[in-house]
């Protein structure tokens, strides 16, 4: 999760100081620009005291964010370094100061940057010489730790910009994670929790209740599979590898609980990069559109798309695409009892995952296992009421005739059997004598998931 949130702030751009000397020409930066930005618009601005106060050149500068000009804005510092241009350099996220031929930096600018102490933590990235330690000593202090070996100058960037812009990455994550550092309750927890946890498991030792005789090993995961998101939108950085279409199949699903079809994937698609300002066909790679790794979407509600039976099948369809271990698992095909002229016969529900994912039990009760031709891997779970099926499975996690407790990853998800690609064909069904099924030595009816999940049992 951590990871997520720290992707999608760097998604979301930053301004970026850039101390270069007088006669530096900025576009000697542009490949280390274009190799840190990707496909993300990125601007050079030059500040001088003649632009007015520097908050308001900052103004200019949000302002340009917000409409989209330039995620990233490169704010080049050449002279002038007195007044009130402190303000503004610490209003940068990053200082990156660089310098020509490894030479020394002026003993003009190192002396105003020194008076401007102390700095933030990870506040430069230092391509140059380091600052003579006695001479200046606050700004030697701030920057020992900024200079990475290979890169102490503009040539060093040029030479090879893809890995510089890798490197500035990695200081501008740990320069983000300082700036939103744990306070409070969470930052005591997080600095007591290596005891917490050795409290935790010694308790048991000393203390015996009847609580932890009845309950061992259980999971409690009804608050994830119960609870379905209520918010409008949520963002997606992508990693140059998921097509677009998985994620707006998922969205879709989360939004309207509707199986997509290419029409509806396609229309949403389309409004969903209008949105955030891209072009309909913008990625297209043959049948897939594969963003840029990097790159944040915003997926909203759609507006062509309304499902008059939202309210009846969302908490199933949450429940359900819960049991996976996939924060992107979604409906492929839903239950159909017998075969029309739309659709096929398909006495279950389909839910798309990625390969190995964790297939998760529902509720306690007895595993039983078995393979066959068109189900592959199977792994089922009854109770004295309830039956549940997941077929396709890659890897089994429990064996024949083992216990199993609610929450426990029971196998994970492949594309054994006929399958088209990796997801689980989830049978749901009520414990009967009379029943058709048979699991294990148990005989069942099966029922469309949405009667079962409804039913409480």
């Amino acid at each position: 999760m951590q990871r997520k949130v720290l992707d999608s702030l760097i998604a979301q751009g930053s301004l970026v100081g850039v101390i270069v000397p007088k006669n530096f020409r900025c576009e000697r930066l542009e490949n280390f620009a274009q190799s840190f930005c990707g496909t993300a618009p990125f601007l050079f601005v030059e500040y001088s005291p003649l632009e007015g106060s520097p908050k308001a050149f900052l103004e200019k500068c949000r302002v340009r964010q917000q409409k989209n000009e330039a995620k990233n804005i490169f704010v080049v510092f050449r002279k002038g370094f007195e007044g009130e241009i402190a303000s503004l350099l610490f209003s940068m996220r990053i200082l990156l100061v660089f310098s020509q031929g490894r030479e020394p930096l002026s003993d003009e600018l190192l002396s105003a940057l020194n008076s401007f102490a102390p700095f933030p933590p990870q506040f430069f990235w230092w391509c140059a010489p380091l600052p003579p330690k006695k001479r200046f000593p606050a700004l030697h202090s701030a920057v020992r730790n900024s200079v990475e070996r290979g890169f102490v100058s503009v040539e060093d960037v040029e030479s090879d910009a893809s890995l510089a812009a890798a490197t500035f990455l990695s200081f501008l994550k740990i320069r983000i994670l300082r700036e939103n550092v744990l306070d409070g309750w969470p930052r005591f927890f997080r600095r007591f929790f290596p005891l917490f946890c050795v409290l935790a498991a010694a308790v048991p030792f000393f203390i015996s209740s009847e609580w932890a005789e009845q309950l061992p090993l259980s999971r409690n995961i009804k608050s994830e599979m119960l609870v379905y998101a209520e918010a409008p939108y949520f963002d997606y950085v992508f990693d140059g590898k998921e097509p677009l279409e998985r994620i707006a199949r998922y969205a879709v699903g989360r939004f309207s609980a509707l199986v997509t079809n290419a029409e509806i994937l396609d229309s949403y698609i389309a409004e969903t990069l209008e949105k955030n300002g891209f072009p309909a066909d913008f990625w297209r790679k043959n049948s897939l559109r594969i963003p840029p790794a990097g790159v944040s979407v915003r997926f909203s509600i759609p507006d062509s798309l309304r499902n008059p039976e939202y309210d009846l099948i969302a908490p199933a369809w949450n429940y359900f695409t819960g049991l996976i271990a996939d924060s992107i698992a979604y409906v492929t095909e839903a239950y159909y009892p017998k075969a029309t002229s739309k659709n096929r016969k398909h006495p279950a529900w389909d839910v798309a995952s990625r390969p190995g994912a964790r297939i998760l039990a529902p509720f306690s009760g007895k595993a039983w296992t078995f393979q066959d031709e068109r189900g592959g891997v199977v792994i089922g779970i009854a109770d004295k009421n309830r039956v549940i099926l997941f077929m396709h499975c890659n890897q089994l996690l429990y064996l024949d005739g083992q216990n199993v407790m609610r929450g426990d990853p029971v196998a994970t998800v492949g594309t054994t059997g006929h399958t088209t690609g990796p997801h689980v064909h989830l049978v749901t069904g009520f414990v009967d004598a009379r029943g058709k099924k048979k699991l294990g030595n148990i005989r069942y009816t099966v029922v469309n998931p949405i009667t079962w999940f409804l039913s409480g049992k």
